[in-house]
């Protein structure tokens, strides 16, 4: 999977979090990442690849996991040593669907033996499930693998779209925030013969 080339984390990036009083930030807006597909053709998953003058900034996937509808959504964010996640906000949008919201529940990596755990908001919006990651805490320096259970789906929503917006921090004489937004889209059918992919061939559309 193509994700599993990101698990190597940086450890060593506490040290950048010490920015001085009177630095001054700079934010950075990012709204043209590409979109590519998983390697693995078994998986549905997409990921928004984000750079910065040429070099790679930060990379954020989300694999649905259709079976056959979608009953796990796994993200993930890798981002280089130097930086640090500061925050995310992730609307899963169900599309074509009865008008309802997905539900999603929260698993891990928030329980651990160090402090701060990340800090973490689950709410409905119209037909959004949102995800807001306010504080990434002692996962901040890391590839952040999230999973968020669908506990209900709306039957006749054959479309999601996963809107992101991730604020990724970068230390030095000037701290500069980079606010990366993209959005990733699927489709998929409600039945599929066994071990048949469920997401419709990327660029597809109704």
């Amino acid at each position: 999977m193509r994700r599993r080339a990101f698990l190597a984390s940086a450890l060593t990036a506490a040290s950048a979090t010490a920015a001085g009083c009177n630095a001054v930030e700079s934010r950075t807006e990012h709204t043209d990442p590409a979109v590519e597909t998983d390697d693995n053709p078994r998986d549905d998953g997409k990921y928004l690849e984000f750079r910065d003058d040429g070099t790679g900034l930060a990379t954020v996937g989300v694999d649905p996991r259709f079976s056959p509808l979608p009953d796990h959504f796994h993200v993930w964010i890798s981002h280089p040593e130097d930086t640090e996640l500061q925050s995310m906000t992730q609307r899963f949008v169900a599309l074509g669907g009865d008008g309802t919201a997905p539900r999603l529940s929260l698993q891990g990596p928030f329980m651990g033996d160090h402090r701060p755990h990340p800090a973490v908001s689950l709410f409905r919006e119209g037909t959004a499930a949102v995800v807001e990651v306010h504080r990434f805490g002692e996962i901040a320096d890391e590839t952040a693998f999230i999973d968020f259970p669908v506990t209900h789906w709306p039957a006749s929503a054959r479309r999601l779209v996963v809107e992101n917006t991730v604020e990724l921090a970068e230390a030095g004489l000037v701290d500069r925030t980079h606010v990366l937004d993209g959005s990733l889209e699927f489709e998929f059918t409600a039945e599929t013969e066994a071990g048949e992919r469920t997401a419709d061939t990327p660029g597809s559309s109704e």
